[in-house]
């Protein structure tokens, strides 16, 4: 009898640890699970690929006579680098297990702070043009753009994800679109021509800006590791690609010298792209 009851007191004793044993074994990470989180990024955007385009039609005048209409363009490719930086993400998303597999499925929207620039001083906007009327012929010349500044400042994306779980979290890539602020900023803007001298046809300075929001795509591949059953952290890679956003600038000029006098317009577009990379870590809670 008393073996009987030490054997039952044995088995009862043994049950919580059997429990124990049952809990560790399940996976850290919820089946499902909707998010939000917030941490930091380190990017670097790429300012290669801008186009500005620039043409100057004007009457010359000498000594207050009209002697000929004159026209020019042309168009340089600067290349404004790349700008690393930290800025602050922001992301809240879902994900789903498929079919109690290791397979999951979501999406998140982010945000990225940005705020990076790229920027050239003393571009050279090279032009070819002829004159004709009383008096014919070709020249040469160039624009003079002081400073040129192209800056993507904020970025949202929206990007469907598929992953494979290990237990803590799970291994994720996705691809979706982007929304971009991309801003340019044409600074001292100044038209010249050689004629018998060089002149400066289009007199005052011009200043010119934009600010644009612009589509573009992101591809991305991350890791997700459950601290807890409701905190974990997000790893991820992303490289966005942008569209070229094209504005154009117009400007009026009467430039007045002692025996000669152009009057006329200037104007072009400029197209401004930024393509960034960016590496974030993130710290989210799920719901």
């Amino acid at each position: 009898m008393n073996c009987r009851i030490m054997g039952f007191a044995l088995c009862l004793a043994g049950l919580p640890l059997a429990a124990q044993a049952q809990e560790s074994s399940q996976p850290l990470m919820p089946a499902n699970g909707v998010f939000i989180g917030a941490g930091a990024a380190l990017n670097q955007a790429n300012f290669g690929n801008q186009d500005l385009a620039a043409f100057g039609v004007s009457e010359i005048y000498a000594l207050g006579y009209w002697v000929a209409d004159g026209q020019a363009a042309g168009s340089t490719y600067p290349d404004l680098g790349t700008e690393t930086g930290a800025s602050l993400v922001l992301q809240g998303g879902f994900y789903r297990t498929i079919n109690d597999t290791p397979w999951v499925w979501g999406a998140k929207f982010s945000y990225n702070s940005l705020g990076l620039t790229g920027s050239r001083d003393n571009i050279l906007i090279p032009q070819t043009g002829s004159y004709s009327g009383e008096i014919s012929g070709t020249f040469s010349g160039n624009y003079l753009l002081q400073s040129y500044k192209v800056e993507v400042e904020h970025q949202f994306a929206l990007v469907p994800l598929i992953g494979y779980s290990f237990g803590r979290g799970f291994l994720y890539a996705g691809a979706g679109p982007t929304l971009s602020q991309v801003n340019a900023n044409m600074n001292g803007l100044i038209g010249f021509a050689e004629l018998d001298h060089r002149y400066d046809v289009s007199g005052t300075p011009g200043y010119f800006s934009s600010s644009d929001w612009v589509w573009g795509g992101t591809a991305t591949v991350g890791v997700t590791y459950f601290l807890t059953a409701n905190w974990f952290l997000d790893l991820n890679y992303s490289y966005t690609a942008s569209a070229t956003t094209t504005n154009n600038f117009l400007n009026k000029f009467d430039t007045v010298y002692p025996t000669v006098e152009f009057s006329g317009t200037s104007g072009g577009t400029y197209s401004a792209t930024a393509n960034n990379q960016a590496v974030a870590l993130s710290i989210n809670y799920v719901f």
